[in-house]
């Protein structure tokens, strides 16, 4: 136990700092790259009106991105894997809602073609937002929020793009009629 004192006395009184470590970017980037990745899976989803198929990929693989990412947050070994069961069953049962929603033409008769990814989705961000409570994740429940709130945002924006384009036909349309009113007094 001396010895351990004389060392670090002797440390502190060289100069000698100790090494310290240093926070980078990319270290932190690389722990939150899951996230990450299910945040632009998601949106992506969306955005590009990608099939129920992909879906049906990416639940799952969000799934195991919570089993392993909560691992740490369990430290006994029926922790981990009460913690595992929970998440396949609950990330299973979103599997199956959305397969039961999008199977035998459901989705002809319920949704029409625009609303059906911003349903997945809403389903994805409620269940990325369970599963990350009951793994003790907080990335993973602000990713179920980000999502969650991408939605009416994603809304909004196929609304106003539909609003610009109306909104410059009148502006073509009265700039026209003034063109022309002024032409005709010229």
């Amino acid at each position: 136990m001396s010895g351990t004192v004389t060392q670090n006395s002797t440390a502190a009184s060289s100069g000698a700092k100790p090494k310290a470590r240093r926070f980078t970017i990319g270290r932190w980037l690389l722990h939150e790259l899951p996230y990450i990745a299910m945040l632009v899976a998601g949106l992506s989803g969306v955005l590009l009106h990608l099939p129920v198929s992909y879906w049906l990929v990416l639940v799952p693989a969000f799934g195991l991105i919570t089993i392993l990412a909560g691992w740490r947050s369990f430290p006994t070994a029926l922790g981990r894997l009460n913690h595992m069961w929970t998440q396949v069953l609950s990330w299973s049962a979103l599997v199956f809602a959305i397969y039961v929603l999008y199977s035998s033409g459901t989705q002809v008769t319920l949704l029409n073609a625009n609303a059906n990814p911003l349903v997945i989705m809403t389903l994805v961000a409620l269940g990325t937002f369970i599963a990350g409570v009951q793994a003790r994740l907080w990335q993973t429940c602000a990713v179920g929020i980000v999502l969650f709130l991408a939605v009416p945002s994603i809304t909004l924006i196929h609304q106003s793009a539909l609003l610009l384009v109306g909104l410059s036909v009148v502006i073509v349309i009265v700039g026209g009629f003034t063109w022309s009113v002024t032409e005709r007094r010229q």
